[in-house]
């Protein structure tokens, strides 16, 4: 293995300048072009900075664990991971993954082969908005897309009362009265009751009523999508319009409409919740959708942690999602 010592030498350096450079400590102390003569020759000699060594000496790895509950097998996640990891190596701090599959035990093995490694700051990621139980041990730490069952840690989550008004309202502005909301029998999940908060909210707000029977309940599969949307578009009193939990579900919606021959957008407007791009840019038309703020949510949190400046005290931070328009809306048909 390439040494320091060696890299300063093929650099014409001092051990203590290389040093410098290679730690991102050189800014106004090493001019540009000595740092990067050190770093080409760190990079031709594949150089690997010993960082648990450094981190002997000043108690800082520059490390974040990201203990994550289902996240790294989840499409659902993947921004937020490519979140943690960009940011992280903008910053000049390294990664450890690991991943409990939301398993108690394997949750504290987790934790305690984070603090062997000694992380200096762990995210705590879930793969929906949830609570979190978040080991009383550990410090310095956050709740990614959740909140914790802590006081004291904080958390970041999409504001998903205010992107499912926004969603409405988009359907209400073109000029849609009647809106039914299929959403999922997910128990537990904290966001089904708070998208249909926003669906009820923005109706409210443009002096419409709210209909229960508008809204339907479907099992969380494409089985359980299909039989909701067909409750909803096999009424006689059909509405022209329809927002959905999640783009899985907006699926659905398409292939029913499909089977009873209904054209989308033009005798109905579907909105999804999610942007998967594996679902939502692969309908016909694409789908207009809410985009979780997965990637903006996990580099505010690094970011902070690696700055030590995360809200104080601690509370959980909810972040704006983004309507992304697509082709699956439009005003509703002439009556």
């Amino acid at each position: 293995m390439t040494t320091l010592v060696e890299v300063a030498a093929a650099a014409g350096v001092s051990t203590a300048t290389a040093s410098l450079v290679l730690s991102g400590k050189d800014k106004g102390r090493v001019s540009r072009k000595t740092a990067e003569r050190v770093r080409a020759a760190a990079d031709s000699m594949a150089y690997v900075r010993d960082a648990l060594a450094g981190g002997m000496r000043n108690r800082r790895t520059r490390t974040i664990g990201v203990l994550g509950e289902r996240v790294l097998s989840t499409p659902y996640a993947v921004a937020m991971i490519d979140a943690v990891l960009t940011t992280s190596r903008q910053l000049g701090w390294s990664v450890l993954l690991t991943d409990s599959g939301g398993d108690e035990e394997q949750t504290r093995r987790a934790v305690r082969e984070l603090q062997s490694r000694r992380v200096d700051a762990i995210v705590h990621a879930a793969m929906y908005h949830q609570e979190v139980h978040v080991a009383p041990e550990l410090e310095t730490v956050a709740v990614l897309n959740g909140f914790a069952d802590r006081e004291d840690v904080v958390g970041v989550v999409p504001d998903e009362v205010a992107a499912a008004r926004e969603a409405t309202a988009h359907l209400i502005g073109l000029g849609h009265r009647r809106i039914a909301h299929v959403t999922a029998v997910s128990p537990g999940v904290i966001a089904v009751g708070l998208r249909r908060t926003g669906y009820e909210q923005a109706l409210t707000e443009a002096g419409l009523e709210a209909d229960d029977g508008l809204v339907v309940y479907g099992e969380d599969d494409p089985a359980g999508a299909d039989a909701a949307a067909r409750t909803v578009l096999e009424r006689p009193d059909r509405p022209t319009a329809v927002f959905c939990f999640k783009d899985a579900i907006a699926a659905g919606v398409y292939r029913q409409a499909a089977r009873l021959g209904l054209r989308i957008p033009e005798d109905l407007s579907v909105v999804g919740f999610d942007d998967l791009a594996l679902i939502s840019t692969n309908l016909e038309p694409p789908l207009t959708t809410m985009r979780l703020p997965h990637y903006a949510m996990a580099d505010w949190l690094v970011r902070g942690l690696v700055a030590g400046d995360l809200p104080d005290p601690p509370r959980t931070v909810r972040f704006h999602c983004r309507l992304v328009g697509r082709g699956s809306t439009a005003p509703p048909p002439a009556p």
